[in-house]
């Protein structure tokens, strides 16, 4: 072994997640970004030479690196910029209101005034924004304000005057344009279709600005223990700023980029992948967000009645020409999929696909899975799909979902990890951010309590263990996308990627991983956060 560069943490307790031991190690060795031995103290410092680095973790817990495998840092990292009208900072519409003309104040007439995270089920006054609202903020400024679920914004009257949008605007296909009795618009856009006729709906981004999005992202994850992540919607300007971050050296997590569709089209062919940068594939938005009823459900809203079951941002039969296309390309998909009846189609154009060319096997995915049913779960498994679970969804929208927008029976079994997990299905959590915070150990915790936020239990019989759980950010995170072999396990060979944790996530008695604080976080054994 070439003992250069060589690391050696001991005085740890391990959790390898590499199945049962009869020892628990205490301390490993890693050269040129990879495990080398784990074992006692005494078997691995005999590994090191003079002159190798040799840190004391105190008798710390160890686990392998959180994989994020669903999250938007660039775009988050740009969004910062803007105005927080969560409700945490914004609980009342007025409120936002006011944020929002504070920023107008010392904004350049003309300028766009934006803002993040408002959640009209969440808000106090509990409805949505119209242009009337956002007119009292500013009248001399377009004013745009994006929906916490990323599916839909609000605009000013200046803003749907300078898109052009008026009564004759037909909505587009699959996208919605609010109205009010008449037929004028509210100022509310859903989907991105119709987002889109704002152009300023996508965060403007030159390469610049990119870079420093990401870098802010970076060291958010770094500090709650994220070693990889999964940028899971990345357009050729952002693709640009990753390749330069990489380049310099800036780039310190593991990034796997699933572009947007038509994106490989632009680039033409791509890098060829680095230990910290490589292309997962092609990210498709096939329906929308249970929150503002664009998810496309097999029976209708509760709240709806009627036959009103949301609809597809992609028709099925383009979702079929868009998965062959990709498949018989060698690139595998990552499809959006809130509503059960999304999640047929979805399935249904990857079977096709797949018929067509049986040779080519590819770590396709479906993303969130709110409402997936059993016979899904069995059909998944046919298909060698695999599941990326928006589990936070039970904590934030829990109590909504069950009695507002899907009723008690679906409500109860929303984000169904312990049905996945048990049908052996390759399986990960996710956080969506900046629809919810980047924090794998409060993702974890919700999976195994599904405690919503208003204190309840949702699915008991969907809690997970919190084996499971940690499962769903190391090694179950890491079969999503083939990559087992070398991620997600504290074992020679394996990315020396790892957390540093001041508890032990699978200790004795009731777990409240959320509790637990990141001490150190390690990618390719180099320390990138430390407390």
């Amino acid at each position: 072994m070439n003992r250069e560069g060589v690391r050696v943490y001991i005085n740890g307790d391990i959790r390898t997640m590499a199945g049962p031991t009869a020892v628990t190690p205490t301390a490993v060795v890693c050269a040129n970004g990879r495990f080398v031995a784990v074992g006692p103290d005494a078997e691995m410092l005999a590994l090191a030479t003079e002159g190798a680095e040799v840190v004391d973790l105190g008798g710390a817990v160890v686990v392998p690196g959180f994989i994020e495998t669903h999250l938007h840092p660039m775009m988050w990292g740009l969004m910062l910029a803007g105005v927080d009208a969560t409700p945490a900072a914004c609980p009342t519409i007025d409120e936002v209101i006011s944020a929002l003309a504070a920023r107008a104040e010392r904004t350049p007439e003309g300028q766009l005034i934006d803002a993040w995270g408002f959640d009209d089920s969440l808000v106090a006054d509990d409805r949505g924004l119209t242009a009337a609202d956002l007119d009292k903020a500013s009248t001399r400024h377009p004013v745009l304000v994006r929906h916490a679920s990323a599916h839909g914004v609000y605009v000013n009257s200046a803003a749907l005057e300078s898109a052009g949008i008026d009564q004759r605007t037909p909505d587009p296909a699959g996208g919605v344009i609010v109205r009010d009795t008449d037929g004028s618009p509210t100022g509310e856009l859903r989907e991105m279709p119709a987002m889109l006729l704002f152009p300023d709906s996508v965060p403007s981004m030159d390469l610049d600005r990119g870079r420093q999005a990401a870098l802010r992202a970076q060291e958010a994850m770094a500090r709650v223990g994220v070693t990889s992540f999964h940028d899971m919607f990345v357009t050729a300007e952002m693709y640009d700023a990753y390749r330069r971050l990489d380049a310099d050296g800036d780039l310190r997590l593991r990034a796997r980029l699933y572009l947007c569709h038509g994106v490989h089209d632009q680039l033409g062919e791509l890098a060829a992948p680095t230990e910290h940068l490589t292309v997962g594939g092609v990210k498709l938005i096939s329906d929308g967000s249970i929150q503002l009823h664009t998810a496309a459900l097999t029976d209708p809203y509760h709240d709806l009645g009627g036959c009103h079951c949301g609809g597809m941002a992609i028709p099925p039969g383009s979702l079929d020409a868009l998965v062959a296309e990709n498949h018989a390309a060698g690139r595998a998909v990552a499809i959006h999929t809130n509503g059960d009846q999304a999640i047929d189609f979805a399935l249904d154009a990857i079977g096709r696909a797949q018929a067509a060319h049986p040779g080519q096997v590819l770590p396709h995915r479906l993303e969130h899975v709110q409402t997936l049913r059993e016979d899904q779960i069995g059909r998944m498994g046919e298909l060698g799909v695999a599941a990326s679970i928006f589990v936070n969804h039970v904590y934030y929208w829990g109590d909504r979902h069950r009695d507002r927008f899907l009723g008690p029976a679906r409500g109860e079994r929303i984000s169904p990890v312990a049905s996945v997990a048990a049908a052996g299905l390759p399986y990960a959590l996710h956080c969506d951010c900046p629809v919810t915070p980047v924090n794998p150990l409060f993702t974890m915790n919700t999976a195994v309590h599904r405690v919503t936020r208003n204190g309840d239990v949702l699915g008991a019989d969907q809690r997970v263990t919190p084996y499971d759980a940690l499962a769903g950010y190391t090694t179950a995170a890491a079969r999503v996308t083939g990559e087992h072999s070398g991620k997600g396990e504290i074992a020679a060979g394996h990315l020396a990627d790892f957390v540093v944790l001041d508890g032990d996530p699978l200790g004795e008695g009731p777990a409240d991983l959320s509790g637990l604080r990141v001490i150190r976080t390690v990618v390719g054994g180099e320390t990138v956060f430390e407390a």
